[in-house]
């Protein structure tokens, strides 16, 4: 560590112009969500509104799949949407 101190200021931080290209961040892929629906399956539990869990029969129950299949496809959408 140097022990000379230089006690002007810095220049101010600023973005540069090309800040939305990150070359070494993880950019999912399109097949995220298949590859987050595949491998085993594990019981979670969780609380939620009663009212949140009555809308989430009812979405399931229209869109012809279990309960559990309904959370797991929303789960990955959720995860997908995040990760781009």
């Amino acid at each position: 560590m140097s022990t000379n101190f230089d006690p002007a200021p810095r220049p101010a931080l600023h973005k540069a112009p090309d800040a939305k290209v990150h070359p070494t961040t993880h950019v999912a892929s399109a097949h995220t969500g298949d590859a987050v629906l595949g491998g085993k399956k594990v019981a979670i539990q969780t609380t939620i509104p009663k009212q949140l869990r009555k809308q989430l029969r009812r979405s399931a129950k229209s869109a012809g799949v279990s309960i559990d299949e309904f959370v797991t496809i929303a789960l990955a959408n959720e995860i997908r949407r995040r990760s781009d």
